[in-house]
């Protein structure tokens, strides 16, 4: 059962607000970012909670939001079906949605690989705003940062890692 963001807590300085949390899921807003990690494989119910926040947050901010979308090392990859749904949920946004981060953890060949079969999948979305992998929340951070103000990078990256430890606690 996901967490309303009625229930959520505010984090540190109110730099970080859980909006919700799912089994192996939280999506965070971090001043113009909306945050999704992943910490299991993505399903159609963890999908729509990742996707409903992302509405949530570009409708508030219409082209003022980043999205970063983080995948925790050893995550199962999303099925088809998931992929063209992230598709068509970045392309329905259009210019509202700034830029958007992938960041896939993990060293090693597999998340290299990982990385380099999802960027391609980046050619067949219909979107205007940019998109690009990355292997850490910092490399994405400092990408996204170019699109938005998220302040200073290492701050945005322990706001990440509270907001992971979220997940810790499920």
């Amino acid at each position: 059962m996901a967490q309303s963001s009625q229930d959520a807590p505010k984090l540190r300085d109110g730099k970080a607000e859980l909006v919700q949390i799912g089994d192996g899921i939280v999506v965070a807003q971090i001043g113009p970012v909306c945050a999704a990690i992943w910490r299991k494989q993505p399903t159609a119910d963890r999908f729509e909670i990742q996707r409903s926040c992302l509405h949530a947050a570009v409708k508030k901010r219409p082209g003022n939001t980043v999205f970063m979308c983080l995948v925790e090392a050893g995550t199962e990859p999303p099925d088809d079906n998931i992929r063209k749904a992230s598709s068509t949920m970045v392309t329905d946004l259009g210019q509202d949605l700034k830029a958007v981060a992938i960041v896939i953890e993990g060293t090693g060949f597999k998340a290299a690989i990982s990385r380099t079969v999802l960027s391609g999948i980046v050619f067949l979305i219909r979107s205007p705003s940019p998109i690009k992998y990355f292997e850490s929340a910092a490399s994405g951070a400092a990408w996204l940062a170019q699109f938005a103000p998220i302040g200073n990078i290492g701050s945005f990256v322990d706001q990440i890692e509270i907001v992971r430890g979220s997940l810790a606690k499920r």
